[in-house]
């Protein structure tokens, strides 16, 4: 009689613990609430490499390459710039080097709000990353963006963001503005 109530016993404990796992409330996050705190966390990267590009046709209007590495106080970055002089320049470009220290990472990455209300329909979200094209009304939405701040018109914006062992390890961005193709590509390593 003693093992029946030892084993009812039991079973009721099984049951009641598994009632209170299942109430706890704790609801997996979405693919996209994922890739958000992973977009959030590229201020922990030790190294970010940022590559624009501006290009008309065949013709690079603008180029940059940094490198930010992590330190105690921010990050040092290095790089280059070069930009395309107009047709009275001796030279083809005018080209400066970066070396500069910088406290935060967000330089390096531009603000992105991560909405799927904000892409056209057909975009992928999977757990290694999204790729989608950005609704034209929803640019600015997409960079948290006022009405001014945005110089020039932006069309044909998409998004690849890429994970790996659940870090963000690229971003890239693509646009046309002013008849130029724009693209800012991000890699981070962790």
């Amino acid at each position: 009689m003693k093992k029946r109530y030892i084993v009812l016993l039991t079973v009721i404990l099984v049951c009641a613990t598994l009632a209170l796992a299942a109430c706890n409330g704790t609801e997996q996050p979405t693919s996209m609430e994922i890739l958000r705190q992973r977009y959030g966390e590229i201020g922990s990267a030790k190294s970010i490499e940022q590559k624009i590009t501006v290009q008309s046709g065949n013709f690079t209007q603008f180029e940059s390459v940094k490198t930010y590495l992590k330190t105690q106080n921010g990050y040092d970055v290095t790089g280059t710039e070069k930009r395309l002089n107009d047709a009275t320049a001796s030279e083809a470009y005018a080209v400066k080097t970066v070396s500069e220290q910088v406290s935060a990472a967000e330089g390096a990455a531009p603000t992105l709000k991560l909405d799927e209300n904000y892409f056209e329909t057909g975009f992928r979200l999977t757990e290694t990353g999204l790729t989608a094209s950005v609704k034209a009304d929803n640019v600015k939405d997409v960079f948290a963006l006022d009405d001014g701040e945005l110089k020039a018109p932006v069309s044909n914006l998409t998004l690849e963001l890429n994970t790996s062992k659940d870090k963000l390890t690229t971003v890239k961005i693509k646009f046309v503005s002013g008849g130029s193709n724009v693209t800012v590509e991000l890699t981070m390593t962790y």
